[in-house]
């Protein structure tokens, strides 16, 4: 048992063959960015399980216009307020809050949505085609978003077969992205202050 854990453990953490994954998936070199060659799968629905989770947890994100730690900063956030520890329940607060997450859901993507999907979807030859490092990812977007046409890019790859209402929303997107930037700060910003004033 502990030979066959081993040599899947060492199956995840292995270089990837850029040809054929499993007999099932094929890997195809998608964009080189300063000097790093990024893979993608040519079937972005047939990627292996570990990338396919990770995609998943991510789309929902994009799905819903929030991550879970927003979503669990709002909770936070309500419930200092419901506590009314100065002997009032700050309805106006709650309201404010409330509203702000009501806006999300009508939002364009947020693009951080959009380069975490991408960040599971594009990988370099350093990364196992199999799992997704979460930190490996977080280091991929921080690269990505200092170039300046990278989004745009990426709304006209594969990532838009996983998020088909992109296509519709691009425009919008290029057009409202600092307006939902600026919407997406104001409303952490003010979860921020309820919870740590």
């Amino acid at each position: 048992m502990k030979k066959i854990f081993t040599r899947f453990l060492k199956r995840l953490q292995r270089k990837p063959k850029f040809f054929l994954v499993d007999n099932k998936s094929k890997c195809i070199e998608a964009f080189t960015l300063q000097g790093t060659k990024y893979f993608c799968f040519d079937d972005p629905f047939n990627m292996p399980s570990g990338r396919a989770f990770m995609a998943l947890a991510f789309y929902e994100e994009f799905r819903m216009r929030c991550t879970y730690d927003y979503l669990k900063l709002h909770c936070k956030a309500v419930d200092i307020l419901l506590s009314g520890s100065n002997k009032k329940i700050n309805l106006n607060e709650i309201w404010q809050i409330h509203r702000n997450l009501k806006e999300r859901i009508e939002l364009v993507p947020i693009p951080d949505h959009i380069y975490k999907l991408a960040s599971v979807v594009f990988f370099d030859e350093s990364e196992s085609p199999y799992a997704y490092d979460f930190n490996y990812g977080q280091k991929k977007i921080e690269m990505w978003k200092q170039e300046p046409n990278i989004l745009d890019f990426f709304l006209s790859t594969p990532l838009v077969d996983l998020m088909p209402s992109l296509r519709s929303e691009s425009i919008g997107l290029k057009t409202f992205l600092p307006l939902v930037e600026q919407m997406d700060q104001a409303h952490q910003s003010k979860l921020h202050e309820i919870v740590s004033p």
